[in-house]
């Protein structure tokens, strides 16, 4: 809870802020440019009494320390969520108590709808009929309500907000979803404007077509509406789908991108100054099975897979997302069915990547290192007993993981109890700040499929202030199947990420 002393860029940033004229911002730093305490100096600056905090459910203690660090004890937060304290926290915020409130938007978004039986007109349930057989299928129709909790609570007298900050923002870029939805039912106090600070390193989700939801939220009044914005500034092309029909696909910014961004009042883009290296590519051949079933899955939607039982059993895919996700799995490893009939990965499984991955971690000696595999939980299960079994000490955390195994495992690694923790992106992403200061090596057996902002934050978990030097440069290995999806996946990935960069930018780039 000690208190920070801002860098003159961050103190500048904060200034920016506490003089907007249209009492919003859009904090899009790059991770460990310290976000979090440029949102705090500015709510306590302005002297907010009453406001929200959303974000993610496991950065709550840091919310809370950067809170009380940096009003030196005055104020700390007050957890919303569905425990016997958390519910008596969410009575006093729906009353119109003062003081500083966190929440995640996904318990905001429960409280706010609720799903029930669609009913017909003499109120009983409607049975949901199957699409292709026209029968019943046994089940009921269901409906999303929205209760407009908060809005009720904002309509009364000292129910409104001073201000909300949003992190991790980029949660509701989908304009179409019940999480935004939920957001714009906070209104000011008393009639007068809230205070709106938005924070994420990548606001604009992994499409330009998700730039437009959160400057909306922050400047409704100067972001137009989505299909006005769309038309100024949205790069198309058309794209055909199923059946040879024709849509219009958005495919980033027009030029000079970064003009979006640069056009909004208050955004607040700093970047490190050092630039995480390239990645080092390590490429591995399939194992003979691995290619077998690659190649017949990509040619004849078919292969043969053995059950865990010594059978063989035909695999068939008929849509084409089945198809890529089997030909991305069997990238790591050959397929088979498990006890429950289950595409899964016998812990026997042959995996062309984990002798390279064994000879990195062996070159690497005794340091530790963070070994990413995007996308699936069951492959990083198998990697996780592979490698205790062979000696190498590792936790696995996905999302499967509850938060107070989630701290116990980050307090082993930072004292050299676990030497890898094996997690997939998806799960790490937030809330484990301080593991730089022990780790300067990571290792991606899968890459995040078209989602750079993932990949972005799997990267800074390790590059960025703070990292530690004891253990040499850092390096981003990634090992990647020849003639497999990882190639283009990787490739994808790279371009899509430097379209999002360039248009999240400060600056518009040259053309």
């Amino acid at each position: 809870m000690t208190k920070l002393t801002l860098h003159d860029y961050q103190e500048a940033s904060v200034q920016r802020i506490i003089n907007e004229p249209t009492k919003a911002a859009l904090i899009g730093s790059e991770v460990g440019r310290g976000k979090t305490v440029l949102a705090v100096e500015a709510a306590l600056r302005l002297g907010w009494k009453r406001f929200l905090i959303i974000g993610i459910v496991h950065t709550f203690g840091q919310w809370d320390d950067t809170l009380k660090g940096q009003s030196e004890g005055a104020v700390s937060l007050r957890k919303l969520d569905s425990t016997k304290e958390g519910r008596a926290n969410y009575e006093a915020f729906l009353a119109g108590d003062e003081g500083a409130f966190f929440a995640g938007i996904q318990w905001l978004q429960a409280q706010d709808w609720k799903c029930q039986d669609k009913l017909d007109t003499a109120g009983n349930p409607m049975p949901l009929i199957d699409k292709k057989t026209g029968e019943p299928t046994g089940k009921f129709q269901r409906e999303r309500i929205h209760l407009k909790t908060f809005a009720k609570m904002s309509d009364r007298k000292n129910g409104g907000l001073d201000g909300v900050i949003f992190d991790e923002a980029h949660q509701v870029s989908n304009r179409n979803s019940i999480g935004r939805k939920t957001l714009l039912t906070f209104k000011g106090m008393n009639g007068e404007p809230m205070w709106k600070i938005a924070l994420s390193a990548t606001w604009s989700g992994n499409s330009f077509e998700h730039a437009w939801s959160l400057p909306r939220w922050c400047w409704p009044g100067e972001i137009p509406a989505y299909w006005i914005w769309h038309e100024k500034w949205a790069k198309t092309e058309t794209q055909y789908v199923g059946g040879g029909r024709a849509v219009q696909v958005v495919v980033g910014e027009k030029e000079p991108e970064g003009a979006f961004a640069a056009s909004l009042p208050c955004y607040i883009r700093d970047v490190a100054e050092e630039r995480a290296p390239e990645p080092v590519l390590i490429y591995c051949d399939s194992t003979p099975e691995q290619r077998a079933q690659y190649e017949e899955l990509k040619s004849e939607l078919f292969t043969w897979a053995s059950t865990w039982d010594g059978d063989r059993e035909p695999l068939v895919v008929d849509i084409p997302a089945v198809l890529h996700s089997r030909l991305k799995q069997v990238a790591l490893a050959e397929l088979s069915f498990d006890g429950d009939g289950q595409v899964n990965f016998a812990i026997d499984a042959p995996s062309a990547k984990l002798k390279p991955l064994r000879g990195l971690l062996d070159q690497w000696g005794d340091q530790p290192a963070l070994i990413y595999v995007a996308g699936s939980k069951k492959y990083a299960r198998m990697v996780s007993l592979r490698m205790n079994a062979a000696g190498y000490r590792n936790e696995l955390w996905t999302g499967d993981v509850s938060q107070k195994e989630r701290a116990r495992i980050k307090a082993d690694f930072m004292e050299g109890r676990v030497q890898y923790i094996i997690a997939t992106p998806e799960a790490v992403g937030v809330g484990t700040d301080g593991l730089q200061r022990v780790c300067s090596k990571m290792v991606w057996l899968s890459s995040p499929d078209g989602d750079p902002k993932l990949e972005e934050q799997g990267v800074g978990r390790l590059f960025r202030p703070g990292r530690t030097l004891e253990h040499g440069d850092f390096v981003d290995a990634r090992i990647l199947m020849r003639d497999s999806l990882d190639t283009e996946t990787l490739e994808k990935l790279i371009a899509k990420g430097r379209s999002v960069r360039a248009s999240i930018s400060k600056e518009p780039l040259p053309v």
